[in-house]
């Protein structure tokens, strides 16, 4: 990949003398930026621009080229890239459009694209972008016109749009924010998002990594590339539309639908998701400042109505306002004036007009241990305090890094000042409480690190052989194991299931029951009835052979009525589990981040109340029992208003063997397990009912 952004030579292809043609606003963006490279010019009309010779072909260029950036009718592209090839440039970025994304016409002329590529061993960026950016080096090649405006600095773009890549590098400018390289990959033919992210991992010059996708390449590798980075990771992923709600089979397809998994997998390889320009600019704020070690915040503010601001800010985003020592309360009374002002935490300053003493309140304020990060709200008239709060603030910057803790500067002053600032303070400013706070909140909550969740290898006893017995049978037979098969599965990898009979008609359901003990229930067993609650297909409670008699006809009654087509293979007698709480269990194949368990709590209306927590697969043990915790329901299941807790290390185990049966089958495309019945500690749990989709 560094030769896309470090080359020493650039051909742009496609340049002519017309006013409008877009190749020469590539080669314009070149001589704005200083590019370090030697630049050649080709387009098929030859002539001269810019002082400069156009080459009617790639191949009339006296020199060995390392980059070349093609700009022509999609039709030629392909002619253009073969002569790219003959001439040994290795990296090109085809900025053309009219591909995949244009039809079948445009898909066969990628299909040539990828072939000439493979045949000279050639790596391209594109097409249906704007190109590359090196801040560093001048190397700047998008047909859109850009003039130097931009800070240089460690933040690094990746864009599947143009567009939001353009407004993206506008917002870094705005704010003064440092720019290092950019991407735009367009259609991702042969560089994707994975191939610049392992780029920019190693890049010595980005510091953070910013990226804007429509779809994801290759989830599992992200992921992998994500868990090994040290550098922060954020990435907008938008075309978030859930087409698995409308096809499910299963409960879990329809709750784990496309971005319900991806937002799990990036919280899971430690990537911080945004979903808005507020949000991603918060981000690249406060993610150089040191990282909160803590939750206690101090607050400092020359407004009273920015201090309570604040202070509303941090009850929202769970922050507690740490308690300042009394003699420091007493020392700062000292220097007010009025002494009408009551300090507490956040500490109202309007009394005190001497910025020194800020500096030394700030200063004794980061010494204290329980103080984890400071906030200050600096209201201010630029014409009288603009220059000694510049200085105030370039200090209080020089503060963070020798203490460790992150100072949040939010300023309220008059548009003109606000602009100086972005281009004299190099340390990032907000403007308004409630950003500031967020920002905060935001680091805090960051996963690089803590929250990451490692892959891990599953050494679990199961009987595979088993498994796969019962599949074939189902494969070979056209259909998706039938109940029975589902909990014979289960209990092959060592996930507890209710003792179950098949019986076939009424008697024989009534002489079964009598080899488990009352009361009973029956559920249909039919490949046409997903949801057999729906239709009255399920039974409980029955306590002698009327009653089950009675169950068997109106189970067979209902099921006419409402699946008359279904074909039934027989109704599942078992014994009533004993109360308690009730889990569902599932998981899936996912196309792109491979097997996605999931853990809710269950019954009929699991797909209402959506309360379902998820996980990629492979994962450990401890991240099983947090997928548990972590549902907004947890404490029906630890013990709340005296209710006895359950069985958590059971459900967690039954997780971990879910996520290994769907790692040793693929061909288990669904499973539901609901309700998973938990007991009490020490009583376990049963699988009651389950239902499995085969490829």
């Amino acid at each position: 990949m560094r030769g896309f952004f470090e080359p020493r030579s650039v051909a742009v292809v496609g340049v002519s003398d017309n006013p409008d043609n877009l190749g020469r606003t590539i080669v314009k963006n070149l001589q704005e930026f200083s590019c370090s490279g030697i630049i050649y010019l080709v387009g098929p009309r030859g002539g001269i621009q810019f002082g400069r010779r156009i080459y009617k072909s790639v191949a009339d260029i006296p020199d060995q080229v390392d980059l070349a950036v093609i700009l022509t009718p999609a039709r030629t592209v392909p002619d253009v890239l073969e002569e790219c090839g003959a001439k040994g440039i290795k990296r090109a970025v085809i900025e053309s459009a009219g591909f995949g994304e244009y039809g079948e016409e445009g898909k066969k002329l990628e299909t040539r694209l990828k072939e000439i590529a493979a045949k000279y061993d050639m790596r391209f960026i594109g097409p249906n972008c704007i190109g590359v950016i090196n801040m560093h080096n001048g190397l700047v090649v998008p047909f859109a016109p850009f003039k130097d405006v931009y800070n240089r600095g460690g933040i690094s773009l990746i864009s599947q749009s143009g567009g939001v890549g353009i407004s993206y590098l506008s917002l870094l400018a705005s704010e003064a924010l440092g720019v290092c390289k950019f991407a735009s990959i367009g259609n991702k033919l042969d560089v994707d998002e994975n191939d610049l992210l392992e780029y920019f991992l190693q890049d010595d010059d980005t510091e953070i990594i910013c990226m804007y996708l429509e779809g994801i390449s290759n989830g599992k590798r992200l992921m992998q590339l994500a868990r090994s980075s040290k550098k922060p990771i954020l990435i907008h992923k938008s075309n978030i539309g859930g087409l698995a709600k409308n096809i499910a089979s299963s409960h879990t397809a329809a709750l784990t639908d496309d971005d319900s998994v991806v937002d799990a997998a990036l919280k899971q390889a430690g990537i911080a998701r945004f979903r808005e320009s507020e949000t991603l600019l918060n981000y690249l704020k406060i993610l150089p400042m040191p990282r909160p070690k803590g939750n206690k915040l101090a607050v400092m503010s020359r407004s009273g109505g920015h201090a309570v601001m604040a202070a509303d800010a941090c009850d929202l985003a769970g922050f507690d306002l740490a308690p300042f020592p009394d003699e420091f309360v007493r020392e700062i009374e000292k220097h007010l004036r009025a002494k009408v002002i009551k300090l507490t935490n956040p500490l109202d300053l309007g009394d005190l007009f001497d910025t020194e003493m800020y500096i030394k309140i700030a200063e004794r304020t980061l010494r204290q241990e329980n103080v984890d990060a400071l906030v200050f709200l600096h209201t201010y008239v630029s014409e009288t305090e603009g220059s000694q709060s510049r200085d105030l603030f370039n200090t209080l910057a020089a503060m963070s890094r020798k203490f460790e803790k992150p100072v949040v500067i939010c300023v309220a002053t008059d548009a003109e000042e606000q602009s100086r600032l972005r281009r004299s303070i190099e340390y990032p400013l907000f403007t308004e409480p409630q950003d500031a706070i967020n920002a905060l909140a935001l680091a805090r909550d960051f996963g690089t690190h803590a929250n990451r969740i490692e892959g891990t290898s599953l050494e679990l006893d199961a009987d595979s052989e088993r498994v796969r017995k019962i599949l074939d049978v189902c494969k070979d037979a056209k259909r998706s194991p039938q109940l029975m098969e589902c909990l014979e599965i289960l209990d092959a990898y060592g996930i507890p299931v209710s003792k179950s009979i098949m019986v076939h008609d009424v008697d024989e359901a009534v002489q079964k029951a009598k080899d488990l003990s009352l009361p009973v229930a029956l559920k249909v067993v039919s490949e046409q009835v997903s949801h057999k609650s729906d239709i009255g297909g399920v039974q409980l409670n029955l306590r002698n052979p009327e009653a089950i008699r009675n169950a068997y006809n109106e189970i067979m009654d209902r099921v006419r009525e409402h699946a008359p087509d279904a074909n039934v293979s027989g109704v599942l007698l078992q014994p009533m589990a004993p109360p308690g709480r009730e889990l569902i269990l599932g998981g899936k194949q996912d196309r792109n981040f491979g097997p996605v368990v999931l853990a809710g709590l269950g019954g009929i209306f699991v797909e209402i109340f959506a309360d379902v927590s998820m996980r990629i697969a492979p994962f450990p043990g401890e991240a099983a029992r947090e997928m548990l915790l972590d549902l907004e329901g947890s404490p029906i299941l630890t013990g709340a208003r005296g209710q006895k807790a359950v069985d958590l290390d059971i459900a967690a185990d039954a997780i971990m063997r879910l996520a290994k049966l769907l790692m040793d089958f693929s061909d288990i495309s669904e499973i539901d397990i609901n309700p998973f019945r938990m007991l009490t500690v020490g009583k376990g749990a049963v699988a009651l009912d389950a239902r499995i989709v085969i490829k």
